[in-house]
Parts: structure tokens; sequence; C-alpha cells
């Protein structure tokens, strides 16, 4: 045959954009658009980590400031009581490879690893939702899986941008309830048992699988709490220094909340113990650190009560009964049935007010904690436009949506002071908040419906 050669008039297409499918078009340049920001955050990240702090050395990223700490295992140094290491002894082994690397090459390794945590998170989260067995159509649309990937980079962003391990976390919860959603009960309590194990806020999902009589799940938990807590840094660090770093770590970080009932009063700090104290304690909303006396001093106030501490911790656990009630009332898919699909929009909710008492209930929760939300995004996002929940019900949850997503952007487009007073008053919590109430809306309206008769 001949050769055609091409008209001029033949129209431009994107390589790997199928011809006349603006979906797919829309799609690439979104997922572009993200990789953009993404590579942006990296580059800003590299700057800040390569800037050296007032007194020398490359410690202005989470990940930075804690390597020489995690480097101090070598020579038995108690890591806890010398530097304040906030995690267990298993966190600090799994970033000592990273530690061993240049501080730079490590820094960004550990920048790298996490943009792939989280994308492996936003699909799992995305997967919870699809199941052909519903009958119904539980496809989320693409613009509705935007608005929630949107909602959720923000936290994303922020913690690629600290260094810290929370997308670490967020991945090893989220890889658990796919496991558990795949029936993979044992391996499931293993996989949380280690975010357990690296940091506590997880362990609330142990009732929740009490409740829902997840036996094999909570077996998996116990024995993952020793492989994690016990057998795997005892063979690496030995026995008695592990013995000692974990109770020293538990003295710092676990006693005064559960035990003494301190609570962090920072503005920063998002969680409802942290808000609850701020506001009707007299405990400062904002600190500042005397290098020469080497301790914290208040620089202001915004309280409008004096209660006791006692008072103030009434009411938060007054608020976690509400909490509980709250999931042993809406969180009733029978996930112990053999019949019954393990997935789907109910489930995906479910497992969204869990995630969210993390984030309320800790003792502390800066804003890009919050990672986790994309699972509670979806799931909102998938009722605020499927056609299996009532017109009704739609408009209500996306007004909880809307407000919700204003509550997290636009304190960021405020000028500092702005966005210091607003953390201070807790409008994160009050997304939070109001993500768990929407969740709950979904759970108790949709229930009849797609509920399995027991």
């Amino acid at each position: 045959m001949p050769e055609v050669t091409p008209s001029i008039r033949t129209p431009f297409r994107w390589p790997f954009v199928p011809a006349k499918n603006p979906a797919a078009l829309l799609r690439l340049v979104f997922g572009l658009s993200v990789a953009v920001i993404v590579l942006l955050t990296a580059v800003r990240y590299y700057a800040k980590a390569e800037k050296p702090s007032r007194l020398g050395d490359l410690t202005r990223t989470a990940f930075l400031r804690w390597r020489p700490q995690i480097q101090a295992l070598d020579s038995g140094t108690n890591i806890y009581a010398a530097f304040n290491y906030p995690n267990p002894p298993i966190m600090a082994l799994i970033l000592y490879p990273l530690a061993e690397l240049p501080p730079l090459v490590g820094a960004m390794t550990w920048f790298a690893l996490k943009v792939v945590m989280a994308l492996a998170m936003v699909a799992w989260a995305f997967s919870l939702i699809r199941n052909s067995e519903f009958g119904i159509r539980n496809e989320i649309p693409d613009w509705a899986k935007a608005v929630a990937v949107v909602l959720a980079l923000h936290p994303i962003l922020g913690d690629l941008a600290h260094g810290n391990v929370n997308l670490l976390i967020a991945f090893l919860v989220t890889a658990a309830l796919a496991l558990f959603c795949r029936r993979w009960d044992f391996s499931a309590g293993v996989v949380l048992a280690l975010a357990i194990a690296c940091k506590v806020t997880p362990a609330l999902f142990v009732p929740y699988f009490v409740w829902k009589r997840a036996w094999r799940s909570l077996l998996g938990v116990v024995a993952g709490l020793a492989l994690w807590l016990a057998v795997v840094p005892g063979a690496v660090l030995g026995w008695e220094y592990n013995q000692t770093l974990l109770t020293s770590w538990y003295v710092q970080m676990v006693k005064p909340f559960v035990v003494d009932g301190k609570v962090t009063t920072e503005h920063p700090n998002q969680s409802i113990p942290g808000v609850v104290f701020r506001l009707l304690t007299a405990e400062p909303s904002f600190v500042d650190y005397d290098d020469d006396e080497g301790k914290q001093f208040a620089t202001g106030f915004n309280n409008f009560a004096s209660l006791s501490p006692d008072g103030a911790q009434a009411i938060v656990k007054s608020l976690m009964v509400v909490f509980a009630a709250a999931v042993v009332l809406f969180c009733r898919w029978p996930t112990h049935r053999a019949d019954v699909p393990r997935a789907g929009p109910m489930l995906a909710a479910e497992f969204s007010l869990i995630l969210l008492g993390m984030l309320l209930f800790s003792e502390r929760t800066w804003k890009h904690h919050a990672v986790t939300l994309i699972v509670p995004f979806a799931a909102l996002a998938w009722a605020a436009t499927s056609t299996a929940v009532a017109g009704r019900d739609r408009i209500v949850l996306r007004c909880l949506y809307t407000t919700v997503g204003l509550l997290m952007l636009v304190p960021s487009l405020l000028p500092e002071h702005l966005q210091d007073l607003s953390m201070v008053y807790g409008c994160y919590t009050a997304a939070y908040a109001l993500t768990a109430v929407g969740v709950a809306y979904l759970l108790a309206t949709t229930r009849k419906i797609l509920t399995p008769a027991t």
C-alpha cells in the first residue's frame, strides 16, 4: 500500500488519550496538575531540608530532626530520655536505613516513599466503595473523586512538607482495612498492629473490631503487637535495651495524657481535648521556648472560661461516650457473615467514623495528621452523588461536605495571624466533627436501603 502522508488538517491528539474521549483528557490534566503540585512541594521540601538551622545543623524537617536521634541507637542511648523522641522503637527501626543515608538523600527518599504510600492510600480508599454485589450504582463520578482528592490533598501535602510519619500510619491503616475487606482477617490485624506500634491512635480500631466480632483480626492484632513491640525490636536492639526504651516511651508519651490527664493546648492542636482545654481552662494558646532556661513559657491566652482540669476532662469524656454510642448505633454492617459483601459505601463509612475518632480524640492532632480523611471524603463523595441516596439526603450531605471544604481550605488563604486565630478556636476540629456528622448521617439514612436482611 502507498504510504499515507498526514494531512495538515489532522487534529492534534494528546498521547495516551483516546480520540473523542474528553473524560480521559480531563483525568490526565487533573493527574498532571496534582503531580506538578507534588513536585513543587518536593522542591520546597528540598530547599527547607538543605537550609541549616541557626545552630548550623540540618534539622528543619521532622525526619532530619530525628535522624541523629535514631542513629544514637547504635551507642545504646535512651533516645526518649535524651531527645524526647516521640514514637516507639519499631518506628525508629523502620526509619533507621534512611537515617544512615546522607541527610538530603535520606530526606528526599523518605519524601518519595511517602508519595507512593499516598497514591496507594487514595486507590484503596476508593476501592472500599466499589463492589458489584450491591446491585446499586456505587461508582463515584470522576469529578466527585477529584473533589475528594483536592480536599484530602491539603493535609497530605502538609505531611510531605513536614517530613513526618503520618502518611506511613495512614498507609498501614488503609492497607489493614483493604485486607479486612478481602477477608484476610489475620493479616489485617498484623498490619493494623504495626500502625498501633508506630503510633497509638489506630488502636481505636480494636474496640471497633470487638463490636464487629472480627475475632481473627483481633488475634492478628495481639500477635502483631507482640511482634512489633517486643520480638522484632528486641531481636535487633537487645531485649533489655528495647524494654528500657519502651518503658521510657510510655512514661514520656502515653502516661501524661492517659494517666495524668495532661493535654497540649497550643493552637495547632485540633483535637477535641486540645480545643476544650485551650478555651475552657486557664491554659495557653501560644507558647515560646526559652533557650537559656530550656523550657517553654506562655505568650497568649484565649480561654473564655477557667474550668478545673477535672471539669474539662469530664466534657471530653462525655463527648467520647457520645462518639462510642454513635459507633454502636450506626456501625451495623454484618462483616461476620460470609454471605454479605465486605466492602461498599456503608462499610467505608463505618471505617471513616473510626478514622475521624482518631483525629478528634487524640491528645494532639496537627493539621497534617488528617491524612486519613481521603476515606471519609470518598464515602461522602459517593453519598453526595449516588441515586441510591434520597435527593433530600444528598442535599444535606452536599451542604455538610461544602462546609467542611471551606473550613479546611479558607483559613490557609488568610494572613498568618488569622490562620493562627482560626486554629485557636478549632476550625479544623469543626471540620472533622462535621465530617463525622456527615458520615453518621450517611449511615443512618441509607441503612434500610443497603444493609442486608438479618
